[in-house]
């Protein structure tokens, strides 16, 4: 669970609202609202005003209660802890790249066909193109075999898009792929967005998420939003 859904049953069960905290902080409601739904950090100083007055530890804020990880990821986080600037940006650089090589696409030769095949996941959960739905769940998914000079280099996954409102580029039951980005697409890009935990494939535009087919209206974005960037779309599987 990440730092925000922490937050946000912590806050709950110490039967406080927002803004209860955000005064226990000398914060407004809005900086702290954007705790919860990831858009910012707490420093250091904060984090650790968060953990008294919602009487839990810091750790368990950020997901690091012993008990919800191993002995060996705790005793690596120990070591972590220990290092300077550059022992850490050292191991940030070797996790980052093994997390790019488990998450790429793995590509293997076929050799009763005589070329190259690309096995990349598809989530069987359709990213909606209409209305909105929720994707609930992102472990569903399958392993799709596709010759690799079909799958952009870049790409990471791929989705299934349900709907017609980013037609004609997107049509319903295309699979879309994508690339898994730090932050967010950039405005006048095509990515997969979670919006208050529906799933959307929409265009990035000043204060909205904008279809392709002019007869849905654009989704307005608001500070109070919870959206998520799930990554930058590259291009659809050729039929």
């Amino acid at each position: 669970m990440d730092f925000g859904k922490q937050l946000k049953q912590a806050r709950q069960a110490s039967g406080l609202s927002q803004q209860d905290v955000a005064q226990a902080l000398g914060i407004d409601k809005t900086t702290y609202s954007g705790y919860e739904t990831g858009r910012r950090q707490p420093d250091l100083s904060r984090l650790q005003k968060l953990a008294r007055r919602l009487n839990v530890s810091a750790d368990q804020l950020l997901g690091l209660d012993p008990a919800a990880v191993s002995p060996e990821e705790w005793q690596a986080l120990q070591k972590y802890r220990l290092l300077d600037l550059h022992g850490r940006e050292l191991v940030s650089l070797v996790l980052q790249k093994e997390y790019d090589r488990m998450t790429a696409p793995q590509a293997v030769l076929d050799q009763s066909r005589g070329g190259w095949v690309t096995y990349i996941n598809c989530y069987d959960l359709a990213v909606s193109a209409g209305p909105g739905e929720p994707w609930a769940d992102a472990g569903y998914k399958t392993r799709l075999e596709i010759p690799e000079a079909q799958v952009p280099q870049q790409a990471h996954f791929c989705v299934r898009v349900n709907g017609d409102s980013m037609e004609p580029a997107y049509r319903d039951g295309d699979i879309v792929f994508v690339q898994r980005l730090d932050g967010t697409v950039q405005e006048g890009e095509v990515g997969i967005f979670f919006l208050n935990g529906e799933g959307y494939i929409k265009r990035l535009a000043p204060g909205a998420l904008v279809s392709l087919n002019p007869r849905y209206a654009p989704i307005p974005l608001h500070d109070f939003d919870d959206l998520r960037c799930q990554g930058r779309v590259l291009g659809k599987l050729e039929n």
